[in-house]
């Protein structure tokens, strides 16, 4: 893959500062202070007004030009700072089209309209962050172009922050406690880079290993949830939203779910985030241990942990005459394991590690305030030798500060998930709980099942369209049955003698004003009490379906009621004319029959395209097809799932060194589990893997795939095709290549880009019998670039492939 689009804005190697007109403008000085104040910066250049050296100010370290024009070389970033009286943004955007610069921060603000904004920048081929930012960092490079406080240290988590403000003072939160960052972006008012675009980069950033996100607006919501969810799979994301971003908060919740990341409620859920993010461990069956030196901390903890429902372990039986035995009457076994202060600092390390042996507990919070009494220098070595010799989290919490704070920081760096108060590490553990939850939700790529059951969702569209034309928006449950029943729904308006649930239950569809249809289950009469009635987005399959059910009724199981939400489900992705739907005192009989009180309005959805109106979209199913090979096979083309992540294994590791080395263009002999993970959990709406799939003694093999991935520029992707080594010249590649191009500007996109190894010459006949352009790369002579722009005249020429 070739460098992403944000790298220069994100993580340049070089910058300009426009400094504008006014040498004492306090936004240039102090943006200066901080580039300047860097150990070991990036080039940096100033354009305009040299302002004077001072204590707090040094501009040794710039070269000084009067404009673009005069630079020596075109840096990756111009970051616009400062009064510029006599240029306008237009100005400005042209010289730095002109010197070569695709990247413009704007730190200060302007009064252009949004969309003169973008046409400027499209014209002149450069990509803006702001305006209004508050700056970004990269302190591994040395980028320090920002206007906080303190300057990040170096580490391995991400911040993207839209209030400048709340960066600052979590880059200054962080650096006391000796937590680092990989990037810093304060977003501002964007108006060409989006949050979605942001995260784009940061899931693709090796070095950045968790996220963490403030965020007053998302863009447009399928794309945004689709950044997150691709980011989500492979890394901790914690989010927390101003308002609500303007959704319901059960919703926000319900979306954030789909995503694998994990929502916060304040800012202190951020910091108590970031002190485990990068560094714990997975949280194993079991519950959680308390051992601290003292009640006090430890009931405090345990006071959190009961307001959030973690589950603390009271030892029992042989775990107990186990830790006493440890013990030695030195302290008191329970939920909150208290040992004397008097003790010795190994006895908690040894009483830790006694509970981490047992399969009840699953992991470990040890408390410790500053005494006379603990060893500060063993302590570090304790914690380390238990941390290395066992598998499950142990998380500590130092109270007190002075010698306390550099420990934290030392056990912290040692990668053990490090916390200053009792309740800020229960709220780091109940984040970790969340994260895996919703880790097994976001693996989920649920249909809408329409396909698989060869629903005529046409005849269903037609009916609706038709009530809404004839005028009846509110239609009853005898205009509705067919539809119901389509989608195998049977609604009876008499109630039966008895039912399967354990009561009537209340189901409906409602729209949020952010994030569009949305499902709610209660018990009857209790739906107007939004905390009992557990919210979910459509698409479900089962497993979403549980566990919407869990959330509503704690420890209720039905399959039937799980069969009559997917169907739901279907209903709400395939017939979007169905604004608003009520199931009122909902019984399920025996004989599968739905009693319910049925209530709708309708809307007209004249011209809308397929999933428009949901946040997620469904399992892609329309581009599944088949083709006869020219052995005589016959391949199933379909997108990749979760599940497929096996047969890709194999595929690779069957192909020729030489096929892999083009492919990959890397000498790999096997694909690693993140490449794996990656590869087979996708986000449909930002990128596309087909696989052609033969049945070969009654098993599946893979033969051939096809992908491409979004760059994010709102026009172009990049893409890569594959065949196995026995499979190819049999048609199949150009088959895969004109489904991709179909899907591809399905989605709006209207270029094709690929890297292809000059060597290859095989690739590059192939791509130029597609019709692909062919150019040398400029950055890489061992390389060409394949561009095709996906014109209607070569769709219309794929769709008759």
């Amino acid at each position: 893959m070739s460098q992403h689009a944000l790298q220069s804005l994100l993580a340049p190697k070089s910058l300009v500062v426009l400094t504008g007109d006014d040498a004492h403008d306090p936004l240039m000085l102090a943006l200066l202070a901080s580039l300047s104040h860097a150990k070991k910066p990036c080039p940096m250049f100033i354009a305009g007004v040299v302002p004077a050296s001072s204590e707090s100010l040094s501009v040794e370290g710039f070269c000084k030009v009067a404009r673009l024009a005069d630079l020596p070389k075109s840096p990756d970033l111009a970051v616009l700072v400062g009064t510029h009286s006599e240029r306008s943004m237009e100005d400005i955007i042209r010289d730095c089209g002109a010197a070569g610069i695709g990247s413009l921060l704007m730190l200060s603000w302007t009064g252009e309209p949004q969309d003169t904004l973008i046409a400027l920048l499209r014209q002149h081929n450069v990509r803006l962050l702001g305006p209004n930012s508050f700056g970004v960092c990269r302190p591994k490079q040395g980028v320090f172009a920002w206007l906080g406080l303190a300057q990040p240290l170096p580490g391995r988590l991400a911040l993207m922050s839209q209030s400048g403000t709340v960066a600052s003072a979590l880059v200054d939160w962080a650096t006391w406690q000796g937590i680092g960052f990989s990037q810093v972006v304060s977003m501002g008012s964007p108006v060409d880079v989006m949050p979605s675009q942001v995260l784009d980069y940061l899931s693709n950033d090796f070095d950045s290993q968790a996220i963490l996100m403030y965020l007053q607006k998302i863009g447009k919501p399928t794309r945004f949830l689709s950044s997150l969810r691709a980011t989500g799979r492979s890394k901790p994301v914690a989010v927390v939203t101003e308002h609500a971003i303007g959704a319901d908060e059960r919703v926000l919740d319900a979306a954030l779910s789909r995503t694998g990341a994990v929502r916060g409620r304040r800012l202190n859920d951020l910091i108590a985030a970031a002190s485990v993010m990068t560094n714990a461990r997975r949280v194993k069956d079991g519950s959680l241990l308390i051992i601290g030196n003292g009640a006090g901390p430890g009931e405090l903890a345990a006071q959190r942990a009961m307001e959030l429902n973690i589950d603390l372990l009271n030892p029992e039986g042989e775990l107990r005459d186990k830790l006493e035995a440890t013990m030695a009457g030195r302290g008191g076994i329970g939920p909150v394991t208290t040992v004397w202060a008097s003790c010795a600092t190994d006895l908690f390390i040894d009483l830790a590690a006694d509970a981490l042996s047992s399969p009840e507990c699953g992991a470990v919070l040890l408390t410790l305030s500053p005494t006379a009494l603990i060893d500060i220098g063993s302590l570090y070595n304790l914690i380390t030798k238990l941390h290395r010799t066992q598998k499950k989290l142990v998380m500590v919490c130092l109270l007190g500060g002075d010698n306390m704070t550099n420990m934290r920081t030392r056990i912290n760096e040692a990668g053990i998930p490090t916390s200053r108060t009792p309740e800020t590490a229960i709220e780091g553990f109940q984040f970790l709980v969340r994260f895996q939850r919703n880790q097994l939700l976001a693996k989920q790529s649920p249909d809408s099942h329409a396909f698989r059951f060869k629903i005529d969702v046409s005849e269903a569209t037609n009916t609706l369209a038709q009530l809404y034309k004839d005028g009846q928006k509110t239609p009853q449950i005898d205009a509705l049955r067919d539809i119901f029943e389509l989608f195998q729904i049977r609604i009876i308006t008499r109630r039966q003698a008895s039912h399967q649930l354990f009561a009537p239950i209340h189901l409906r569809v409602f729209q949020d004003a952010v994030f569009g249809p949305a499902i709610g289950l209660s018990l009857e009469g209790a739906q107007q009490h939004k905390q009992v009635e557990a919210v979910a987005l459509p698409p479900l399959n089962t497993i979403l379906a549980k566990d919407l059910i869990q959330r509503a009724f704690p420890g209720e199981e039905s399959f039937e009621l799980e069969s009559l939400l997917r169907n739901l489900s279907t209903m709400v992705c395939e017939l979007p004319e169905i604004e608003n739907l009520e199931l009122a005192d909902v019984r399920i009989h025996d004989s599968g029959s739905v009693y319910a009180d049925v209530t709708a309005q309708l809307r007209s959805c004249k011209n809308w395209r397929r999933y428009e109106h949901l946040a997620i979209h469904p399992y892609p199913r329309q581009w599944v097809s088949e083709r006869p090979l020219k052995n005589g096979d016959i391949a199933t083309v379909r997108p990749v799932l979760p599940r497929d992540s096996g047969i890709l294994a194999d595929f690779v590791r069957s192909m020729s060194h030489e096929t892999r080395y083009f492919r990959f263009i890397s000498n790999i002999e096997e694909l690693t589990p993140r490449m794996l993970s990656s590869m087979s959990h996708i986000d449909y709406d930002r990128e596309m893997a087909l696989l052609a799939i033969i049945n070969k003694d009654d098993e599946n093999l893979l033969i051939g795939t096809a992908r491409y991935v979004d760059n994010f520029d709102d026009q172009s992707c990049e893409f890569a095709v594959v065949l196995g080594d026995e499979y190819q010249g049999m048609g199949l590649a150009s088959y895969l290549m004109r489904q991709l191009f179909l899907v591809a500007a399905d989605k709006g996109i209207k270029v094709m880009k690929g890297v292809v190894l000059a060597e290859n010459k095989h690739m590059i006949d192939f791509c130029k019998h597609l019709g692909f352009s062919i150019k040398r790369d400029e950055d890489d002579f061992g390389q060409v670039i394949a561009t095709i722009k996906l014109t209607p005249s070569l769709l219309e020429k794929c769709s008759r492939n």
